[in-house]
């Protein structure tokens, strides 16, 4: 056990030290090149590992919602002409608009001439690594020096196996990964001079909004990323966005009634206290709420701002992405805990985003102070202790669900829907399920 600890120690240590300027004076360690491959082999390693389990697990074969949202779209788009097909494209999928989702599939089927679910779990991944790069970054901005450091904990919590629901799940990944990939885009190029940064900052934020039940909440967060980043010309043009945008997702709209009891204001408190801890803690119900409460307390007391409660320079992306996944968190709290204490694994990209920035905002409050290595030892050790027992976890749901998918018929609740949109998918040539099983 001691042993363990200590291997640990010492390897965050290396990582730690890694990007200092004053390094040890050895011929390898003066090699720039073999300098930059240690930091790149450190900060990738949890990718590698992830895109591993998705290339072993994932399967050509429709799951659940994957049914409606893919080939029952792609069905209605073929059978489409002129201005429905843009109208397709905007429709109500279940509560949400998914307009991302649907821009990749059509594009995909018109370039390879069918659908590949094996394919579109790549693709959906993809947004992931997309998001990490840009989260990237945005440490490197306020981190210059503990850059690795900060950069391979955050892998950790991005490519933690217990994501194995959006990581193995064609619809999950693209509309999960997507909208927080649009978002993170979004600021990323509004965060850059020029015209054509604005055009694609604008661009990204009109798909964001259409793209999730949370597309709104990140429209607007856009707007006040700008605003409190001081470009007037990108502070009017994403809050005009916003503006126009948010109320047309309301066009046509249907509310969707579930069959559930509305849940008390104390279930939906502690399901997101829970939900908040659940990247490293999601056994007793009590202590993960406590966990939780720790969390967000330890997050307020992190946050980089001055006294006028305004971020520090070059933090305000990483507070924006902040309060986009906790009021995701909030809007999860409210229409999930009324189906019971479980968390879907599909919803936990959030919590494994709070604790990477919880970490950032750690080494911005401590970085010139000597706490701070014993503080990002002790910090990464428990990440990499949670990565270890997520990891395990993972690879279990992962191989359930490519065994139920092998062994079962149309994985879906309504059999006769999925089987009738197979049948009508194959013969419309977009995919067939058949020669999959």
């Amino acid at each position: 056990m001691l042993t363990g600890i200590r291997q640990f120690y010492l390897l965050i240590l290396l990582i730690h030290e890694i990007n200092h300027s004053h390094l040890p004076s050895t011929p390898a360690l003066q090699n720039r090149s073999l300098l930059t491959l240690l930091k790149y082999m450190a900060v990738f390693l949890p990718v590698v590992i992830y895109f591993i389990a998705v290339n072993n697990y994932a399967v050509n074969i429709p799951s659940q919602d994957d049914y409606d949202a893919i080939l029952n779209f792609l069905c209605a788009w073929k059978n489409a002409h002129g201005i429905d097909k843009f109208y397709l494209l905007f429709l109500q999928q279940s509560e949400h608009r998914i307009l991302s989702s649907r821009i990749i599939y059509v594009v995909y089927d018109s370039i390879m001439g069918n659908i590949n679910f094996r394919s579109l779990i790549f693709i959906g991944n993809i947004q992931l690594l997309l998001t990490f790069l840009i989260f990237i970054s945005f440490i490197k901005k306020c981190l210059p020096r503990h850059w690795v450091l900060a950069s391979f904990v955050a892998g950790l919590c991005f490519f933690d196996l217990n994501n194995w629901e959006n990581a193995d799940f064609a619809m999950a990944s693209m509309q999960n990964y997507g909208v927080v990939f649009l978002f993170s885009a979004s600021m990323f190029f509004y965060s850059r001079k020029g015209k054509w940064n604005l055009f694609a900052g604008l661009l990204f934020q009109a798909i964001c909004t259409y793209s999730s039940g949370n597309g709104i909440v990140a429209s607007a967060l856009l707007a006040a990323f700008n605003i409190l980043s001081g470009n007037r010309i990108h502070m009017y043009a994403s809050s005009l966005a916003f503006i126009i945008f948010s109320p047309l997702y309301f066009l046509h709209y249907i509310p969707v009634h579930e069959d559930h009891r509305i849940p008390a204001v104390a279930t939906m408190i502690t399901y997101f206290f829970r939900f908040a801890s659940n990247h490293i803690y999601y056994g007793n119900n009590t202590l993960s709420a406590i966990a939780g409460v720790a969390i967000l307390l330890i997050l307020a007391f992190l946050l980089p701002v001055n006294k006028k409660l305004q971020p520090k320079e070059d933090t305000v992306p990483l507070v924006c992405l902040l309060g986009f996944v906790i009021v995701s968190m909030i809007l999860a709290s409210v229409f999930r805990a009324g189906f019971g204490d479980y968390i879907p694994s599909r919803y936990l990209v959030y919590p494994h985003l709070l604790i990477a920035i919880l970490f950032v905002f750690l080494l911005i409050r401590f970085k010139d102070k000597k706490i701070i290595t014993p503080l990002a030892v002790l910090f990464t050790v428990i990440v990499l202790i949670a990565y270890n027992m997520n990891c395990r976890s993972g690879l279990k749901g992962f191989a359930k669900l490519k065994e139920t998918l092998k062994s079962t018929d149309y994985y879906y609740p309504r059999k006769d829907a999925a089987k009738q949109a197979a049948e009508q998918s194959c013969r419309l040539k977009i995919y067939c399920i058949e020669q999959n099983r």
